[in-house]
């Protein structure tokens, strides 16, 4: 497998991965690269319960709105 090729800003770095992400799927079996997913997937929502702000909390933090 080729390896990411780092870009030179945020947004090509973003298409880079998604191309080198396509790639992946199309190479790899299904049950494969859903494992994958799932453990990226599941790993999120476990941290979202050790996640000591709220929602409310944590927008405005970064100053956003909640609605």
């Amino acid at each position: 497998m080729e390896k990411l090729k780092p870009g030179r800003n945020n947004q090509e770095d973003r298409m880079n991965f998604v191309e080198f992400w396509a790639k992946y799927v199309k190479t790899h079996p299904d049950e494969v690269w859903s494992k994958q997913q799932k453990m990226i997937i599941d790993s999120q929502i476990i941290n979202t319960k050790n996640f000591k702000l709220s929602a409310k909390e944590y927008l405005k933090i970064k100053k956003e709105d909640f609605r």
